[in-house]
């Protein structure tokens, strides 16, 4: 037993179920994980970085950050198995969700795990700054938890969707929270296109990866100094978050 990372879910989650859900994951029973304060069972696949993904949301807390207001309206963009999905819709019960994910397997996977909640829509696509075709690369060599999408001239068998194209699509006329981990395309995100739609979004929760594609942040930053008068930055975890101050809840 890795007593270190045992004392971890112990201290989080209680001896009996922290220890519990320590055990399933260490002997990948996998199919039904259980977590304390969720509703309904977790289902991670085996020989995947979902255990590491759950790990970073339900043991490390990377989203457990303080949220001042009522989200109605959540958009996760690189929802990948739909984890910090369920995380807000517990602590939001009332909050819409919309996923956006490429990733045949991922996506599966997402609906699995979103099937028995209410108000949450999966889309099938990648996140982009135009309408395009895209396909799917493994870049970094990281299996599932870190596909990456790129343009393709119009022969990729992937759909991007803009954010601007989401809002009319849902009839959303802002989005609360808009969480994104799109493993280096956050770069071209916020390259171009985004006037429109980023001042009516109110958070952003963003990871992003100048370790590998130099460059994320300065674009995102660029975009968001010419987008907010007034804002908050701080940072959780692996996430950079970042409060519209203008922006009505």
């Amino acid at each position: 037993m890795n007593l270190n990372r045992a004392f971890k879910f112990i201290a989080r989650y209680g001896f009996r179920k922290g220890i519990g859900i320590y055990l399933d994951l260490k002997y990948n029973r996998l199919s039904k994980i259980r977590v304390p304060g969720i509703k309904e069972t977790i289902c991670l696949r085996k020989d995947t970085s979902d255990v590491a993904i759950f790990e970073q949301v339900f043991l490390r807390g990377d989203y457990d950050m303080d949220f001042k207001f009522q989200p109605q309206t959540v958009v996760d963009a690189g929802a990948n198995i739909g984890l910090f999905s369920i995380l807000m819709k517990n602590r939001f019960p009332g909050t819409r969700i919309i996923c956006i994910e490429p990733d045949k397997n991922n996506y599966e996977a997402l609906n699995k795990n979103l099937s028995r909640y209410n108000d949450v829509e999966t889309v099938p696509a990648g996140l982009w700054n135009s309408n395009t075709k895209l396909e799917i690369v493994d870049r970094y060599h990281a299996g599932h938890s870190a596909l990456t999408v790129e343009e393709s001239a119009g022969k990729g068998s992937i759909a991007a969707v803009t954010v601007s194209n989401l809002m009319e699509t849902y009839g959303l006329k802002k989005i609360d929270v808009l969480k994104i981990d799109i493993e280096t395309t956050e770069k071209e995100l916020f390259l171009k296109n985004y006037e429109d739609w980023l001042p009516k979004v109110g958070m952003i929760i963003i990871e992003l990866h100048d370790w590998l594609k130099p460059g994320c942040s300065k674009v995102f930053f660029e975009a968001i100094n010419k987008s907010y008068r007034n804002y908050s930055y701080s940072v959780w975890g692996e996430n950079t978050i970042i409060e519209n101050r203008d922006f009505e809840y």
